[in-house]
Formats: C-alpha cells, structure tokens, sequence
C-alpha cells in the first residue's frame, strides 16, 4: 500500500487557491468505504458520502473556517470519523494485514493488557477487513491530540507525562518501540498514549534497522542493537523535544538531571527504563512545591501586557491544581 503523507491540495490553476469543493484522488477511496463503515457503526464526515455536494456558496474563499465538510484529511490512509452509538470522535487509520502493527495492536488489545489502567499505549477500538484494498486492515482507535495543542502549562503536567510515559514502559516489557515514541494527549483530559507501532518488535533482545523519529546513534541495518536501550534514549530525547525545545532552559533545570541520565550516546552507560523511573520518582521528590506550580514561558516571549494577564490567569488556574500536584506522582509502580 503506497504511503502518501502529504497534505491533501488540490489548486485552482488560475489563482493557485485550494479547491475544497472537489475530492483530492486520494480522499475518493473513502466515498466507496462510507457504506461500509456506516454499517460497522461509523460515520464520516459528510464530504465522503457518496453524491457529497459543498455545503458552502460558489463564492466562499476561506469555506474551512466555517464548513465542515471543507476540512481536507492531511493523510491519504487516515481519517477521522464518529461512533454511531455514542457519538465518539474515532480515528481510523489504514494498515496491511501483514504489517507488524496489526500484531502489536491485538497484542495490546489482549484482556491483560487493555484493562491496565497504567497501560499508555493507544486503546484499539476495533478492527475492520478494508473493503477497498486487497489485505487492508482498518484500525479503529480513540481520537487524539498532539501533546503541545494546548502546550503544557507548568512543570506538572511535564510530570505527569513523564510519569504516564515511563510507566508505560514498565507496562509492555516485551513490547520494545523501535519508534522515537510519539506520545498523544486525549482530548477530554490529559492523559497521554503511546501511537504508531509499525516499527515496534515483540519480544526480541537484538534488532536492526534504521527507520525512525529519533536519529539515535546505534541504529544500523547491519549491526544487532539493543532496542530497550534504544527505548529509553528515545524517550528521554522525546522529553527534551517536547520541553527543552519550547520552553526556556532555565525553565527546565529540574528535570534536565533526568533528561542527560537517560540520553548517554554510549547505550551501555544508558539506565534500564526501571532504572530511568526510580531516578525520576527520586529526582521530583526532592523538589519544592513551587517548583511543580510555576508558570513556562516559550522561547517566543511575551510582552508587559501579555505577561500580567498571563500571571493572574496561571494564579487563578494554579489553586486548583495545587490540590492535586503531587498526589499522582507520589504513588509507588507496583
């Protein structure tokens, strides 16, 4: 199945101006999958029903900001959708039968493991035989957003993060992420998931490859690595991404003793993901509580005006979280 990632644009030839009011090729696959879904209990947006017309007037420029059915899909092999049941935002995403993901995704969705509530790997909702591909599966799973819409506030919610997402991997020891983890925030509260395992492997002590988010130092096709290693340098350097990267340094001293123990270039000096949560668990309970409460400013600035209102908000914001800021990350991992 070929992977086309590029957003969807289709343009006017005169004025170069998308034109949402007809189908990109890659979008009419889905027209002939509405049916299909609809009877398994999902529903697409009205611009993949089949006969679909603009709801929006001939003259309309910008028809995304107030139409739905003018939003394009930004991967040919993903989509969103609705749960006829309950109304659920889903999202499905196209994959082979053969790929390794299907297998890690049954894996996940075992009894064991899907009721775990410390499991953070994305729930599977169901599984659908595609009815347009030869060996296409459709994947059905939760709605997510990505971790920075909206941007974490205070170190607390990088916290909690980091204690979900190393957690994680003390949840799933057999299930090594080859993949720089992209870890996913749920739209109706935080809670973060680990996605995509097309490049994960199932019980293996060595691997090789090259693929991946994080060009971490030990990849090769040709010498065995140590993908739990890798794991934990990933994730580590994920941290640093989502933080380091966004926010001021100085904002972020607290948690960079973490960051440095688990991204050593040598694999060998790198701390197991036990290792790397003890160390975590012992670094925050030595910090005060105004430490976890404290307002991040980006790299961006802000100004005088910007500044103030953004302080009485956070201060007004930050009494309700004071009741709560280290109740979850005191909790031992049993």
């Amino acid at each position: 199945m070929a992977d086309a990632t590029s957003s969807i644009a289709l343009k006017d030839q005169d004025n170069g101006i998308i034109n949402r009011s007809k189908l990109d090729p890659v979008e009419i696959p889905w027209t002939a999958r509405y049916e299909f879904l609809k009877s398994h209990g999902y529903l697409l947006r009205p611009r993949y029903r089949p006969g679909w017309k603009p709801s929006w007037p001939p003259a309309e420029r910008n028809p995304e900001y107030r139409y739905e059915d003018a939003s394009l899909p930004l991967h040919s092999k993903r989509l969103d959708a609705h749960r006829v049941s309950d109304g659920r935002p889903v999202f499905l995403k196209l994959t082979l039968g053969s790929s390794p993901e299907l297998g890690i995704a049954r894996i996940l969705a075992s009894p064991t493991l899907k009721d775990d509530p410390r499991n953070h790997c994305v729930p599977l909702l169901d599984i659908l035989e595609d009815p347009v591909l030869p060996d296409g599966v459709i994947l059905v799973l939760p709605l997510l957003r990505m971790i920075d819409r909206p941007p974490p506030a205070t170190i607390q919610e990088f916290v909690s993060l980091i204690d979900q997402t190393l957690e994680a991997y003390l949840r799933t020891p057999d299930l090594k992420k080859i993949l720089a983890p992209r870890a996913i925030r749920e739209v109706e509260r935080v809670s973060y998931y680990f996605v995509d395992f097309g490049l994960s492997t199932h019980q293996k002590s060595l691997t090789l490859g090259l693929a991946g988010q994080e060009d971490a130092p030990e990849l090769s096709e040709k010498i065995p690595y140590d993908p739990y290693k890798l794991d934990v340098y990933i994730l580590g350097m994920a941290y640093k991404r989502v933080f380091e990267y966004i926010y001021r340094d100085s904002d972020f001293e607290c948690l960079q003793p973490l960051t440095n123990f688990m991204t050593p270039i040598d694999p060998t000096a790198r701390p197991t993901a036990r290792a790397a949560y003890d160390y975590f668990k012992n670094l925050i309970s030595k910090l005060p509580d105004e430490e976890f409460t404290k307002r991040l400013v980006s790299h961006a600035g802000e100004t005088t005006s910007e500044r103030i209102w953004n302080d009485i908000e956070h201060t007004i914001w930050t009494r309700w979280l004071s009741h709560w800021t280290r109740k979850r990350t005191a909790e031992p991992l049993t």
